[in-house]
């Protein structure tokens, strides 16, 4: 994929512009209260998250991470001169309740932050484009791509795996003609990833043996014997962290004594209070789109830092959870940003494609929204077991591209 030279803007630069609008803009939305969302002091965006059902430990996670943001920027002057005020309703990461939410805030808000969740997401998306809102999504899968209206921020899951398999081959870690184990969970998460480590397979001469499992599963055996049966050198998992951790123990005990690459939510803290820890420790890495909150670059320590100071020595179950809603706060304001002139629905997508290199060094690579259907950006880290860090990760590889992920060609289904 080609793109001509953009100008980067760096998450100091876009405070600077985000200042800059307080003074210079004037709006069409919002001085009549004719706009969703929109007044003279204030702009509301909607959250919609998991706090009370099967993913409420991260749903919580994720609003905090939010309201921390946005606690940044209106003590920073806010945007477009007014203040960032978060409508936040649990879906309990069930469908209904999630539509029931929406109907609620949607005529409240100009637009949405996070949607959280596949389930949800899939439900609501002909209402979102019936509202046409702005909706920030918790979701990598490449499938939701191609819909203006939906923000997918980061490499996809696709994306992300094939840069992992190219990180093993690398390294050193597989060679061509090796087989490679894939764990993956049906449905749009694994499936989209199975779909990249198949193109990554073939690309680099690799065998790829997968093993599909439910939600439900909670005991990988009969999977990580089988990849031992096929003389696997290496093993992908997209899967919970529970599960993650279940068959790194396994694998530990069989004697499959291979590396383990997790994709982005293959990860939780808790992980090192268990006696997966051991397993882990040395054979695990993570590709994610994101920096972790271990990692050693000034804003990585800064939010860290604030979030201790914020919400105590507690460790998040996810970092992932945290970085992501916080760059996504900050992405979604620069957007609001683009069209202080103009802060209507219509106006914010129109805004989305004018961003085209928002960058916060450390945390996240310079995205481009110029163009729905592509990813905003095909770059991913490698992160490893840190018990010192904050949840658990430091960085193993800084971001990085590989020319296999730049290959990988995706037909947007949006």
């Amino acid at each position: 994929m080609s793109r001509s030279p953009r100008t980067r803007v760096t998450a100091g630069a876009a405070a600077f512009a985000l200042a800059l609008s307080m003074t210079s803009c004037s709006t069409r939305g919002g001085g009549d209260g004719a706009v969703a969302g929109v007044d003279k002091g204030t702009v509301k965006l909607g959250v919609l998250v998991d706090l009370s059902g099967p993913l409420a430990g991260s749903g919580k996670t994720v609003n905090q991470a939010h309201q921390m943001a946005v606690e940044e920027i209106n003590k920073a002057g806010g945007v477009c001169g007014r203040k960032v005020e978060l409508v936040v309703r649990d879906n309990g990461y069930d469908p209904q309740k999630a539509v029931t939410a929406y109907d609620e805030v949607e005529p409240q808000v100009l637009g949405f932050l996070n949607i959280y969740g596949s389930a949800v997401i899939t439900a609501l998306r002909d209402k979102i484009g019936q509202s046409g809102v702005l909706s920030g999504l918790t979701s990598f899968s490449s499938e939701l791509l191609g819909d203006e209206h939906l923000i997918v921020m980061g490499s996809t899951y696709d994306i992300q795996m094939i840069n992992g398999v190219d990180w093993l081959v690398r390294n050193g870690k597989i060679k061509k003609g090796d087989k490679v184990g894939h764990i993956y969970l049906q449905g749009d998460f694994g499936g989209n990833s199975y779909k990249g480590s198949r193109f990554a397979a073939q690309r680099l001469g690799l065998t790829l043996v997968g093993q599909q499992i439910k939600p439900s599963d909670s005991d990988l055996t009969s999977q990580v014997n089988a990849l031992k049966a096929a003389g696997v050198k290496a093993v992908l998992i997209d899967a919970t962290s529970k599960q993650t951790a279940s068959a790194a123990s396994v694998m530990k005990a069989s004697g499959l004594d291979v590396p383990i690459m997790g994709n982005v939510s293959s990860w939780g803290t808790s992980i090192l209070s268990t006696s997966a820890k051991s397993a882990m420790t040395d054979r695990y890495q993570r590709m994610s789109p994101m920096g972790s909150l271990g990692g050693t670059a000034e804003a990585n320590r800064r939010l860290a830092a604030a979030w201790k100071a914020k919400y105590g020595t507690t460790r998040p179950e996810s970092d992932y959870a945290v970085v992501h809603a916080y760059t996504l706060t900050h992405l979604y304001t620069k957007i609001i940003s683009e069209t202080c002139d103009d802060l209507t629905r219509p106006g914010l997508l129109k805004a989305r494609g004018k961003v085209t290199d928002f960058e916060m060094p450390g945390l996240l690579p310079p995205q481009d929204l110029s163009d729905p259907a592509q990813p905003t950006t095909r770059q991913s880290q490698v992160q490893q077991i840190d018990p010192d860090a904050l949840a658990g990760l430091g960085v193993k590889e800084d971001f990085r591209a590989s020319e296999t992920a730049n290959a990988y060609k995706i037909d947007a289904a949006g």
